[in-house]
């Protein structure tokens, strides 16, 4: 029986100091999703994020509530489709097959700048590292069928490799329970193969 006790009360120490690190310094789970911009805006598409970070920062101050480490896995995806049968000469000239995934390792730190003033806005900054496939229209021709339908025949370019850049996160984020939060977001990115990316994103959280 005495050693049920001391069982006990060692699990109840060391239960104590783990909430008490753990409410100290807790662990972050994010999943964003939305709308990537890619380039000058003429390609949309989506984007889902999955971000993990930890906060280092054991007291909040005026100036920084907190302050997180962490990595975030992107996978972007964005098509721009050209009309096919029966097109136009302006959508013949005008618009023409593009593809673009990316799948990216970002290694961030968040900045919580604002305690007391906007609690929940933060600055997420940091290289990245990935991989895209990239296909774009390198020829286009039209082809008339004896009926008179016009049918649009392409010759495809391929652009595939490692990249890395960089990304700058902004966004503000509430905690709807004492473990879960929501938020948005807005992303900035640039990669060596002079890609210029903007994504606007909602997001959703759970605090351990």
């Amino acid at each position: 029986m005495k050693k049920m006790w001391l069982i006990t009360i060692f699990l109840l120490i060391g239960n104590f100091s783990f909430s008490q690190r753990s409410s100290n310094n807790p662990f972050f789970l994010n999943l964003s999703a939305g709308r990537v911009n890619f380039g000058t805006g003429d390609i949309l598409g989506y984007a889902i994020l999955i971000d993990a970070s930890k906060n280092i920062k054991k007291k909040p101050s005026f100036a920084l509530s907190k302050l997180l480490l962490g990595t975030e896995i992107i996978f972007e995806h964005g098509v721009r489709n050209p009309v096919v049968e029966d097109a136009t000469v302006d959508q013949f000239f005008n618009q023409s097959f593009y593809h673009v995934s990316n799948t990216n390792l970002w290694p961030k730190i968040s900045y919580y700048p604002f305690n007391k003033i906007v609690k929940g806005f933060s600055i997420q900054v940091g290289p990245t590292f990935g991989y895209s496939y990239r296909s774009q229209e390198k020829i286009a021709s039209r082809r008339v069928d004896p009926s008179g339908t016009s049918t649009r025949l392409s010759t495809l370019s391929f652009n595939n490799g490692f990249t890395f850049g960089y990304r700058i996160s902004t966004g503000i984020e509430f905690n709807i329970t004492k473990n879960i939060l929501a938020g948005i977001r807005v992303d900035f990115s640039n990669n060596n193969e002079a890609e210029i990316n903007t994504l606007a994103a909602i997001k959703i959280g759970y605090i351990f």
